[in-house]
């Protein structure tokens, strides 16, 4: 039986709903309104319809896959599942940014409410006025957000509903108010003409520009395994909080142009004040209007800081979950059990935004983001229909399929388009932020992708062979079959001899058949030292063009735990030009040793070098050849400075903690650890390494520490690898180059 884990449905319509509603009516309405009139004049109206229409076509789609996939992940998944892996992980990569810099947005717009409130009250922090304050403030209000999402507390449920109460009581009064001022002002309609100052492009850009505004019902569906009857009940919410929100923003609109009275233009009165012009609005005809507003922005702000802060945190957690991101991203607290990497990450993101790009640019770089985004899942939900329709069972259908859709797709990368001209540098973050997901996804998630896969494969096979030892020459193949039945035995499995008959490209590979017969010897070698090892060995021989490409298409397949190979007794520098171990060393899916038997014989001491990283898997391999071979382990590590022996120790306990056996620990301080670990090695049988993970230029240039081992040791060499360390070398460089020059640099205690 297969343990399955999934969250628990509690929440009813109301409670999604207000979900909905919560994130919709958030900072973007208070924050954005002044911003977006200035913009567009009194057709900040039109904008708010326009908008409203153009998040239906999007919020369609979400209602359909959402009652027909729902799972948590929302757009995310939907997307991963429909569109190829590339779309997959660039619209987590999107949406990863957008909710973060949407949280930028509402830490800036807290920071814009609560300086104002300081200011009145003839507060002063270190000095700080204007936009250097509001900054300060918006980095303090993100530090505590992070803080209390890393001690695992959550605005949800009773809470999410009472706040969103409150907001919408704040903008009720406002727009009683206004309607009560506009209803005793003849003149009230001179507020509104000219309609379209600056005719439709004004339009188009408060539409990109308040868009953030509108995308709230989508967190709706990434709580989707959360509610109730989802089929039904997440339709029914999507729409309900539609139909609440867009009548309060159009409303929030007519009054704040349609009530003031001032000596300009009302819309550009509410342009001036940007993120404050709905307070000022507030201000002249609402009772307790400063006051009552000012509550309701720092709700908003906080409200909404606090569920970006959640959302970027949640995708980015996903994202290293599904092996899309470096598994940093998936560390858990111990404690907490609050994905703890992510949320300082994400939280660092969202105070560099804060503190880099002014409040306009901010709003328009997550719009642009969310608008990529959700033109990928109209992609989605014409896609899945096509491929998946008469598999799923859906709760709703959209209607006009697959019109909706493909005009959700035009005007929302119109939209995007258009925000050119009000932001370049809205762009100019976008394009980094997507080239670099690009670089991401091709230097480590591809790799890391299909390295799960196989794992998935091998342990899917568990009746298939586990350890595949390769042989080129017949002086290898007792040493070889030696060392894969050690590992073999501790696995219950057995040994299958590979060897691939090298064919000439211009011959073809049905001639293969011709050297069959001259692999016989090689087999029966490998097969009589296998019975005197009690394991089984199976045999295998492949014809191929490209000696190293068979051997990796065997790694690919799901059916090998190890690839064993004989190390050729040339070695190159560095990884210009390399031997086929070492090419399949670097590529393979699979783990892999290289095995440089000298003198070999009896295995009667095995020494493992460590440093100061992890090396659980070649501890295990060593004690599983200590028990098989009956032989004495040493764990050795070599430090530099006398000030490391403490961490040296650390590691080793570490190490050997899950071990049956006893095991010998030394630590030496040493200049040079090649020179070191030779010194030792000289008293020992086997000797234990990892590849080198130095930089390729200083391999080219000096050679790596594993080819020093292997030329001038005495003793037998087994250098071993997984995957992993392949996809994720650069990630080990960076924090090991890190690590060392903080141990360089750092000064001695005087004490």
């Amino acid at each position: 039986m297969s343990n399955e884990i999934e969250l628990s449905r509690e929440m009813g319509v109301l409670s999604a709903t207000m979900i909905g509603v919560g994130a919709m009516i958030g900072a973007g309405i208070f924050v954005l309104t002044g911003i977006a009139a200035g913009t567009a004049g009194p057709g900040l109206l039109l904008a708010f319809f326009l908008n409203g229409i153009v998040t239906l076509f999007t919020a369609l789609a979400y209602a359909e896959l959402g009652s027909a996939i729902p799972e948590a992940g929302g757009g995310y998944l939907w997307i991963k599942h429909a569109l190829p892996s590339i779309n997959g992980f660039i619209s987590g990569w999107m949406s990863w940014f957008a909710h973060a810099v949407a949280g930028s947005l509402y830490a800036l717009g807290f920071g814009a409410y609560f300086g104002l409130l300081l200011e009145n009250y003839h507060i002063s922090i270190f000095g700080l006025s204007g936009a250097g304050l509001n900054k300060f403030l918006a980095v303090f209000i993100a530090l505590i957000f992070i803080y209390i999402n890393y001690r695992g507390a959550s605005e949800t449920g009773t809470i999410a509903n009472i706040v969103g109460f409150i907001k919408i009581a704040i903008l009720g009064i406002f727009v009683v108010s206004g309607l009560y001022t506009i209803y005793y002002n003849p003149d009230w309609f001179s507020n509104f003409n000219p309609f379209l100052p600056k005719g439709f492009g004004g339009i188009f850009m408060a539409m990109g520009l308040t868009f953030i505004a509108f995308e709230g019902y989508e967190v709706i569906a990434q709580t989707a395994e959360e509610v109730k009857n989802p089929k039904k009940n997440i339709p029914k919410a999507i729409f309900l909080s539609l139909l609440i929100v867009i009548p309060i923003y159009l409303l929030v609109a007519f009054a704040a142009i349609g009530a003031l009275k001032t000596d300009i233009p009302t819309w550009q009165f509410l342009g001036q004040y940007k993120e404050l012009g709905l307070l000022e609005a507030a201000r002249q005809f609402m009772p307790f209007g400063t006051f009552l507003l000012l509550i309701g922005g720092l709700v908003s702000t906080m409200s909404a800081l606090n569920a970006t802060t959640f959302s970027s945190t949640r995708v980015s957690f996903a994202m290293g979950r599904d092996f899309n991101l470096p598994g940093i991203f998936k560390k858990i607290h111990p404690v907490r059990r609050t994905p703890y990497s992510a949320l300082l990450i994400s939280g660092a993101l969202i105070i560099i935004m804060a503190v880099g790009l002014p409040i306009e640019d901010v709003a328009s770089a997550a719009d642009v983001m969310f608008l990529l985004l959700f033109l990928q899942v109209n992609i989605a939900v014409i896609m899945i229909r096509k491929k998946f329709g008469k598999e799923l069972e859906y709760g709703y259908k959209m209607p006009l399929f697959p019109i909706i859709p493909i005009l959700g797709v035009f005007s929302q990368l119109f939209l995007a388009v258009y925000m050119f001209n009000y932001s370049p540098r809205a762009w100019y973050a976008t394009i980094i932020w997507i080239a670099i997901g690009f670089l991401i996804y091709y230097g480590y998630s591809l790799g890391k992708e299909k390295i799960e896969k196989g794992k998935v494969a091998r342990s899917i096979a568990q009746g298939d062979y586990r350890v595949v030892v390769s042989f080129s020459t017949m002086k290898n193949v007792e040493p070889l079959i030696a060392i894969g039945a050690g590992i073999a035995k501790a696995q219950q499995s057995e040994v299958v001899a590979l060897h691939v008959i090298g064919i000439p490209r211009q011959t073809f590979l049905e001639t293969g058949n011709q050297f069959i017969q001259d692999s016989q010897p090689i087999f029966e070698k490998a097969i009589s030292t296998g019975k005197e090892y009690g394991i089984e060995v199976r045999k295998k021989i492949v014809a191929s063009h490209n000696i190293p490409q068979a051997i990796l298409d065997i790694s690919r397949s799901g059916k090998s735990n190890l690839i064993l190979l004989g190390g050729t007794e040339k070695i190159f520098h560095g990884k210009i030009k390399q031997s086929i171990p070492h090419i399949v060393m670097r590529s393979a899916d699979c783990d892999v040793g290289i095995f440089f038997p000298k003198n070999f014989n009896k295995i009667k001491k095995i020494l493992v070098p460590l440093g100061l990283g992890e090396h659980a898997y070649r501890v295990n391999i060593a004690e599983n050849l200590a028990a098989f071979f009956n032989a004495k382990m040493t764990i050795f590590t070599v430090v530099k400075d006398k000030e490391s022996v403490l961490q040296a120790k650390e590691k080793q306990e570490k190490a050997i903690k899950l071990l049956n056996r006893e095991v010998n620990r030394e630590i030496e301080v040493a200049n040079s650890i090649g020179d070191a670990v030779l010194k030792k090695s000289r008293d020992y049988d086997l000797c234990i390494i990892s590849p080198s993970t130095e930089w390729i230029l200083h391999d080219v240039l000096f050679g790596s520490l594993p080819d020093k081992i292997v030329k001038e040791s005495r003793c037998s060499v087994l250098i071993l690898k997984q995957p992993e360390q392949r996809a994720e070398s650069w990630i080990e460089m960076m924090h090991d180059k890190i690590r060392k020059y903080v141990l360089v640099t750092k000064k001695p205690n005087p004490r």
